[in-house]
């Protein structure tokens, strides 16, 4: 039998493979997956914390849609993604869902750079974004839009799933923050 600790870390973990096998194939995370995943984690967070759990748990849910909300705003990531993390945020709490957001956006950038070099798109990236800080900083030019490549696109769910195992496991990130189980 495992305690408390254990039990969360092997759900993310559950949780996290399952989310990325439905991004991976469908590309999209499901809402009822979701859904599910993230009462459950509020459920559990009471039953082992009482009320400062159930807090705590929706202080993660909330910092996970702070975090990267915007992110879907703007069209960068899915909804599934944010509702992924808002789910995880319910699991770990607050301070967790800000290690996994950090870390996935680098996780995915790095996926990402990977993406552009094997299809052969990196420089033509590097100069639209040159021309766009270049439209930014100088006020004589008009502001260059910022456009997603949909073809260049990948399952952002997949390096939230990598972070959120990273995370609980090895805890890559030291900003001080930690899980509110530990």
């Amino acid at each position: 039998m495992f305690g408390e600790t254990e039990f969360i870390q092997r759900s993310i973990a559950v949780i996290s493979i399952l989310a990325a096998l439905q991004d991976l194939r469908w590309r999209k995370i499901y809402n009822l997956f979701n859904l599910g995943a993230a009462l459950l984690g509020l459920g559990v967070s009471f039953y082992f914390n009482g009320i400062s759990g159930l807090f705590s748990s929706s202080l993660g849910l909330l910092a996970a849609l702070g975090l990267m909300g915007w992110m879907f705003a703007l069209g960068f990531i899915g909804g599934g993604d944010v509702k992924f993390l808002m789910a995880l945020g319910c699991w770990g709490g607050w301070k967790y869902s800000v290690e996994v957001a950090i870390l996935s956006i680098l996780v995915g950038g790095v996926f990402s750079v990977l993406i552009l070099i094997s299809k052969k798109r990196f420089i033509h990236f590097l100069r639209n974004l040159y021309s766009f800080l270049l439209s930014i900083f100088i006020r004589e030019l008009e502001i260059l839009p910022l456009s997603v490549d949909h073809s260049l696109t990948m399952p952002f769910g997949v390096p939230i799933a990598i972070s959120a195992i990273w995370v609980i496991f090895y805890h890559p990130i030291k900003f001080g923050l930690g899980f509110h189980w530990l």
